[in-house]
């Protein structure tokens, strides 16, 4: 089909919104070829699907417990953005003591100082400015637990000691960041700040009393689970910022210092480190202003006035689809013998932004009642609906996969369908063929999910605060489709 055909079936496409669909024939295969045989008549329709966009109740932040592969990443920072508001990150987590500590304290040892030291791991989101940001370092008052699900999530709060350990301004540009990420290079650039005297004085003397250990107590200071008993964590916490920084926990250059010296030694030290400990990010989000505004509850899905489709890493924000209109064509009695060839899930071009990355990638995650995802229950301790979960994944030949727990579609390889951008082209878009045949078939035992989500991907979400926007108009379903002629004569 030549670039004019398609041009004029584009804003076609537009007028298709108050008609339902637009279907029309197409004389070519997929390939390009006319079709020879008379038999079969190839078409196909672009289907608009209704959209709003609700607010996910949680989404896992923790740096522990995770998948393999997945970024550790504490996120620190505040900014504004005029689609999604203010999105503030704050980032908790537990230390322990390093290997290279371990080693017994002479009995001359005596404490001097504590200081923390934070390797960037390049990446930051909001404003493109030099200006300088100051974060701060506070004691956190409840130990930090693994819940009974496993994780910790965008919206956990644990509380902190409001009295700072200690305060640092520091000016980095984010240019320079993305410029060494480009360039592959190994670069280390830390943020280092002195911390309160007797939070470090504390923290020393458990180590001499592990010098002189005779029972478990004595050994805290190398048993974490009772180290983490007493020293709860650390909460870093923006006080001025205009974007978000991420540092990574599990670099040997982020670590707490003890500074000590002996009678034979000075400037000796005692390193603690974030590495296999607890540790979640804290993200918020204040649409107030905004279209968004309107999000007030979890799960309860709004449609903004702006005709504007959001998406947003980190503080859950996401777009919900309908296929209602899909199934009204597929159970249609004309389409009775119709076979679907082809189906591309089409998200159009996003509204451009020269400040803020945007998602690379998307799935879809099947979403039950309104704004819920769809889960797989705990099998133990729900193995009725455990059973009859996995049973509906399996009506689905192979092309209904668990993603985080959640439904998604497969793509033909099996792996998870992701929706991205169009090569050089601006738009998004991803073809789920074999997942929208077996949506397509007339089976009463299946469960047809009616909404799915738009669900950030690439970079992780719970690890970045990415977002894209993109046009209501331009989402659509397009399914390339064979039905036979009546050649009776």
């Amino acid at each position: 089909m030549n670039l004019w055909v398609r041009t004029i079936l584009r804003q076609l496409t537009v007028l298709a919104v108050a008609l339902f669909f637009f279907s029309c024939e197409d004389e070519s295969s997929i390939l390009g070829f006319k079709n020879p045989n008379k038999k079969f008549k190839v078409n196909y329709v672009d289907i608009p699907l209704a959209s709003d966009v609700f607010l996910l109740d949680s989404l896992r932040t923790s740096n522990f417990n995770q998948p393999q592969g997945e970024t550790n990443r504490l996120l620190v920072g505040e900014y504004t953005d005029d689609q999604f508001g203010t999105v503030r990150a704050a980032a908790f987590t537990q230390f322990f003591t390093a290997n290279s500590a371990k080693t017994l304290l002479k009995e001359t040892a005596a404490f001097d100082s504590v200081s923390i030291q934070l390797r960037f791991d390049l990446y930051t989101y909001g404003s493109l400015s030099t200006a300088p940001q100051t974060i701060s370092i506070h004691e956190v008052e409840k130990e930090l637990m693994i819940d009974s699900l496993g994780y910790y999530f965008n919206k956990s709060n644990t509380p902190y000691d409001p009295t700072p350990l200690g305060t640092k301004t520091f000016a980095y540009a984010p240019d320079h960041f993305r410029d060494y990420l480009t360039d592959n290079l190994d670069t280390t650039i830390t943020v280092h700040m002195p911390l309160d005297h007797s939070f470090g004085q504390r923290i020393f003397d458990s180590a001499l009393k592990y010098r002189n250990a005779n029972t478990a107590a004595d050994s805290t200071f190398v048993r974490i689970r009772e180290f983490v008993k007493e020293f709860k964590g650390i909460a870093i916490v923006p006080d001025n910022a205009d974007k978000i920084f991420g540092f990574n926990p599990s670099a040997s250059a982020t670590r707490i210092t003890l500074h000590y010296h002996d009678a034979e030694n000075d400037s000796l030290q005692l390193n603690l480190n974030f590495s296999g400990v607890v540790g979640y990010n804290a993200i918020d989000a204040d649409y107030s202003g905004t279209a968004l505004a309107g999000l007030t509850q979890f799960s309860k899905p709004i449609a903004p006035d702006n005709n504007l489709r959001h998406i947003q890493s980190g503080t859950g924000v996401l777009t919900r689809l309908d296929f209602s209109k899909f199934y009204e064509f597929a159970d249609a009695d004309s389409n009775a013998t119709m076979i679907v060839n082809s189906a591309e899930l089409h998200l159009g071009a996003p509204e451009p932004s020269s400040v803020y990355d945007p998602i690379n990638a998307f799935s879809l995650r099947a979403i039950k009642n309104e704004g819920y995802l769809k889960r797989l229950p705990n099998k133990n301790l729900n193995p009725a609906q455990y059973l009859a979960d996995s049973l509906s994944i399996g009506l689905y030949a192979g092309q209904l996969t668990l993603a985080g727990n959640t439904f998604s579609p497969a793509a033909h390889d099996g792996n998870v369908f992701l929706i991205t951008k169009d090569g050089s082209n601006d738009y998004y878009n991803g073809f789920f063929t074999l997942f929208a045949q077996q949506l397509f078939k007339r089976d009463q035992n299946k469960e047809r999910f009616r909404y799915f989500a738009l669900y950030p991907e690439t970079p992780q979400p719970g690890k970045a605060v990415n977002r894209i926007v993109f046009q209501e108009q331009n989402i659509m379903l397009r399914v390339f489709y064979t039905r036979p002629n009546d050649l009776t004569p």
